[in-house]
């Protein structure tokens, strides 16, 4: 099997399927937009992760873990 790389990404940690933030929190979608778009320039070669220090609580807490576990058992 071989690996597949993206040309390039940008991590937010952030929980899966919301990579942009809260749900109606569109301030914060275009902060996170604006700044994966300014990354850009900083790549200098294929299979690049920039990290851009996006934390879902501000304290860096992951409670969101959680919460995401209960909403996703309370679909079943």
């Amino acid at each position: 099997m071989t690996q597949v790389r993206p040309p390039r990404a940008v991590f937010v940690d952030h929980p899966v399927g919301r990579t942009f933030g809260r749900p109606g929190d569109r301030l914060r979608h275009e902060e996170i937009l604006a700044a994966a778009l300014a990354e850009l320039p900083n790549f200098t070669e294929p299979g690049q992760i920039r990290d851009l220090h996006c934390r879902w609580d501000a304290d860096g807490g992951r409670s969101w873990e959680g919460e995401l576990r209960a909403l996703l058992l309370s679909d079943r």
